[in-house]
């Protein structure tokens, strides 16, 4: 094959009958021991925060549970993208739902709480502060030499504890504003959390694929993972769901699909009806392309891309990989295989 071909190294130019080798040293091969130290040292870090916050005035570090998020938790992690989210979910009286407060009520305490953290993290070693706003304290935390970014999401339970079920909970956050709904998304990150890590490990493998490419070839600002995650979870739906697939013709149905993206409009029903979904999409105007997040009808991950000229940045860069050497001639079967069902050759070779 030739000395050029290494681990790091981008696909795009390669043959397609290279393309499994390198997938195999760059994306099936996973994050290794990185992986199992960021975790670790998370962990630590949290047990420093919480002793930090115990000591000072005021103890608002009081928490009942602790819930992981982010690609590094869904299996959905790449060498250069990978990030955490932790959700803290607050006690009482520290932080009351909105439901039994008041929208203002409540964002005025979890300011206070963030700025508390904040300050806490700051004093943490490994720890870089990159900003705070509102609901979050986004961090950067050097892990063996690395750097793993980390969102920090200190929370009331706004979706339990209380009369009202989800359903009910939904209807109320559309009678909000979109920064007010932002409020209870930190709630919903365990079940956004398990509807990616219960996918297949082909699946992942095929997403964690879909992220390298937009880490080489789109602007950071496109690079989000969930809007990624879940466009490819659609893809593979829409395929049939199969067990078995070529990754390079995942990727080229993927990025296809990125640069025709304006017909999207699909939403998942196993938080939500269709009835909560449309009525959604109506009430708060979306419009394509539309990706409900499958555990909030309110959120359509595609918002990312319909500011400024993001499409089309999208658009381009999709159209320029599927012009490569690596995809131009490759052919996308229905299934992601060929003509014929990948078990047709398992069952071959267990007759033979």
């Amino acid at each position: 094959m030739g000395s050029w071909f290494s681990v790091g190294s981008d696909p795009w130019d390669l043959d397609p009958s290279y393309f499994e080798k390198w997938y195999n040293l760059n994306i099936r091969e996973g994050l290794g021991k990185f992986e199992t130290d960021a975790l670790e040292a998370i962990d630590t870090a949290l047990i420093a925060l919480a002793r930090r916050m115990a000591c000072s005035k005021r103890n608002l570090f009081d928490v009942r549970e602790v819930i992981k998020g982010g690609s590094l938790i869904t299996g959905t992690a790449t060498k250069d993208l990978t990030d955490i989210d932790v959700v803290v979910f607050v006690n009482s009286p520290h932080l009351v739902p909105i439901g039994c407060s008041s929208v203002q009520d409540y964002k005025a305490k979890l300011k206070s709480l963030i700025d508390e953290l904040a300050k806490a993290l700051g004093a943490v070693p490994s720890v870089i502060i990159r900003q705070s706003d509102a609901c979050q304290v986004n961090f950067d935390f050097v892990v063996g030499g690395r750097s793993l970014r980390v969102n920090f999401f200190p929370t009331a339970d706004n979706f339990s504890g209380y009369a009202l079920g989800p359903s009910d909970i939904f209807k109320e956050m559309m009678q909000l504003g979109g920064y007010d709904r932002g409020l209870y998304s930190a709630s919903l990150v365990k079940y956004q959390r398990d509807f990616v890590k219960n996918q297949p490990c082909t699946v992942k493998e095929l997403i964690r694929l879909v992220k390298f490419w937009a880490h080489t070839c789109l602007p950071q600002a496109l690079q989000k993972s969930y809007p990624l995650e879940l466009i490819t979870i659609y893809r593979w739906e829409n395929t049939g769901k199969p067990a078995l697939f070529k990754n390079v013709q995942g990727l080229k149905d993927v990025l296809r699909f990125l640069s025709a993206l304006q017909v999207l409009r699909h939403y998942w029903t196993e938080m939500y009806d269709e009835e909560l979904a449309e009525q959604s999409i109506t009430k708060l105007g979306h419009r394509n392309p539309i990706l409900l997040d499958p555990a909030n009808p309110t959120n359509n991950v595609c918002w990312v891309y319909q500011k400024g000229d993001n499409i089309e940045l999208l658009k381009s860069a999709a159209e320029s990989t599927l012009r490569s050497k690596l995809l131009t001639d490759v052919i996308v079967y229905p299934n992601w295989w060929g003509r014929r069902d990948p078990y047709d050759f398992l069952c071959n070779d267990a007759e033979n």
